[in-house]
């Protein structure tokens, strides 16, 4: 979730030095009256190192949003969960009030945030998350520099440029010389006690500022192989009988013309900045600096080094690279709900320029800004129920040679593609040929932070308490139709194959 400098790493290893925590034993908790059985509840102190905070009113902007993930359900990319177990919100006033005189609270009406050079504060404060379940969790969080945070809604529940990133961490050394964070997994063990139970002490340090905006994204352009993709309004129509023309490493450009490429824009339409800039959507858009979609190397097996070895788990030859790109299938009750048992994942090909660039990458880094980013979409589903590991999951592929009759997966490297894919999702995956899941698809961009974004969203997709009068409008507010586009897995051009090739029962409802 995190990305560090000399700085603030510095900054997050002060702050923890000073925060390491006390005991850790089980302790009694009682839960409220409103609670239907035992619980648990984990707590702490939550400490802040970074830029003073901005003022306005009288009031120091922003909060602390302290976050619990269940270990089965951490975010993306790490993980396939779609919001936390528990959060707690601690307000700016309570996080800084001990900062007094150094706080400006003139209440004119005017927002004032410190200059870039001011040196910077380190204040503390406690933090509870309850009620939780048995189970193994991770704490991680951020301070809402700009207090833009909103959890009901998925354009505003995560991080954006400015913010203050940490979590419990274990190895801050490491984050110095540039690994990712390692978060520390607290136990409630199972069953908890009719009294409850409770694990305290746990240190929280923010102190990673973030440089880079959510990346918001919309559909400029769809690339489309000769058969098997349609078009339609607001959706794009790929067949679940789906066979690449060529896949082959001797032939990078007849590879990458039988993909499905989708030409991802960052921000929105000009025709739409006027409304996405205003309130009630608010998007970082239309001003200085525009929109970009960055571009980096993915440290896969997190050693804090940029080598061969970080590839995407399907072929050695194509390194790994954020943003990721995931098509997630969508439930068949709500627009904007992920589909959860089972979870079902089409993974993304994120492509630099073209697929012989990617593959002759460099060890650099990239961190590359670019106004668009280039994603291909594999013909291949992965399906688990995230929440139970023993049962595995499978990774269909719709055939298993192309048109010419080409492996998509040697026999000879399945294992070694099994292995890789039980690495990245902690269960044995299995792959079978046959025809993938039908259903919407909503397309995911996500960055090594964590900050991601998802289309469709609240700002192309009409509430059904907002009416819509005309397709610009939800209720009283703008409608954003560049916010409302899926992938569809539609039925096969040939009935006979899936037949004889049926999607697997793990993949179905």
């Amino acid at each position: 979730m995190l990305g560090s400098s000399p700085r603030t790493g510095l900054l997050l290893l002060g702050a923890l030095l000073a925060a390491l925590p006390g005991c850790e034993d089980a302790d009694v908790f009682i839960p409220l009256p409103d609670q239907s059985g035992p619980a648990g509840v984990l707590d702490g102190t939550v400490t802040y190192s970074g830029p003073r905070p901005c003022t306005k009113d009288g009031r120091v902007v922003g909060a602390a949003i302290v976050l619990g993930f269940d270990t089965r359900l951490l975010p993306p990319p790490e993980g396939l969960g779609t919001s936390a177990a528990s959060l707690d919100v601690i307000p700016g006033d309570e996080l800084f009030g001990g900062l007094g005189a150094a706080l400006d609270l003139t209440n004119d009406g005017a927002l004032r945030c410190p200059a870039p050079d001011d040196p910077p504060v380190t204040v503390s404060a406690t933090w509870r998350l309850s009620p939780l379940p048995a189970g193994t969790y991770q704490v991680r969080g951020f301070y809402d520099h700009d207090g833009d945070f909103d959890p009901i809604f998925s354009i505003a529940n995560l991080p954006t440029r400015g913010d203050v990133a940490g979590g419990a961490i274990e190895n801050a050394a490491e984050v110095l010389g540039g690994a990712a964070p390692r978060y520390r997994e607290i136990a409630l063990a199972a069953p908890i006690p009719a009294t409850g139970a409770r694990v305290s002490g746990i240190a929280v340090t923010l102190g990673l500022p973030l440089p880079l905006e959510r990346p918001i994204f919309h559909v400029a352009e769809v690339l489309a192989p000769p058969a098997g993709v349609e078009e339609g309004p607001g959706e794009v129509v790929m067949a679940s009988d789906f066979q690449l023309e060529t896949f082959s490493p001797g032939d990078p450009a007849g590879t990458e013309a039988s993909l499905l490429r989708l030409r991802l824009a960052a921000g929105v339409p000009d025709e739409e900045i006027a409304s996405a800039a205003k309130p009630p959507i608010s998007l970082p858009v239309g001003g200085e600096p525009a929109p970009t979609l960055t571009y980096a190397r993915q440290d896969v097996n997190g050693d804090g080094a940029i080598d061969g070895d970080d590839h995407v788990p399907d072929s050695a030859l194509l390194p790994a690279l954020f943003p990721v790109a995931v098509f997630a299938k969508q439930s068949a009750d709500d627009p904007l709900v992920s589909q959860a048992a089972p979870a079902v994942l089409l993974q993304g090909l994120t492509i630099y320029d073209d697929l012989l660039t990617t593959a002759t990458l460099g060890a650099e880094p990239l961190d590359e800004p670019r106004d668009s980013a280039l994603v291909g979409v594999r013909p291949a589903a992965l399906c688990m129920r995230p929440t139970e590991p023993e049962r595995g999951g499978v990774l269909v592929i719709s055939h298993a040679k192309d048109k010419e009759g080409n492996d998509i997966i040697a026999e000879q490297d399945m294992p070694e593609v099994e292995e890789a894919l039980a690495r990245q999702f902690g269960r044995p995956i299995e792959i079978v040929y046959g025809c993938l899941p039908e259903g919407r698809y909503a397309l995911n961009l996500i960055y090594g932070t964590g900050q991601a974004w998802t289309v469709p969203n609240e700002a192309g997709v009409c509430a059904p308490s907002e009416a819509a009068p005309s397709p610009d409008v939800c209720g009283a507010r703008p409608r954003l139709a560049s916010q409302d586009m899926v992938l569809r897995i539609g039925p096969p051009d040939d009935p006979a194959y899936c037949a004889e090739h049926p999607t697997p029962a793990l993949c179905l409802p």
